[in-house]
């Protein structure tokens, strides 16, 4: 068992985990708002360069959704494995 002092530390840590967490959600919000920006100029553009462009800007963001989504299972992973607190199976 770990000091008082160690304890309130860990605990701590876990809120920060789970505040990152939550940022990363945020991120997540923001960029899917943007995909989908993307994708309604994509739709209503007849110019073609642009719609190319658009596609990859589309692309680029999705890999940007992606990598946050790992970012927030990782922190999800270190504060159950910090806290012992294991996730509920329903």
């Amino acid at each position: 068992m770990e000091n008082q002092e160690t304890e309130g530390l860990l605990m701590e840590l876990g809120q920060e985990l789970s505040a990152n967490q939550e940022k990363e959600a945020e991120a997540v919000k923001g960029y899917t708002r943007q995909l989908g920006m993307i994708m309604k100029i994509i739709e209503t553009t007849e110019n073609e360069g642009l719609r190319e462009f658009l596609q990859k800007l589309a692309e680029a963001t999705e890999e940007k959704i992606s990598d946050e989504l790992n970012h927030q299972q990782g922190l999800l992973s270190e504060y159950v494995e910090l806290t012992g607190i294991k996730i509920a199976e329903d």
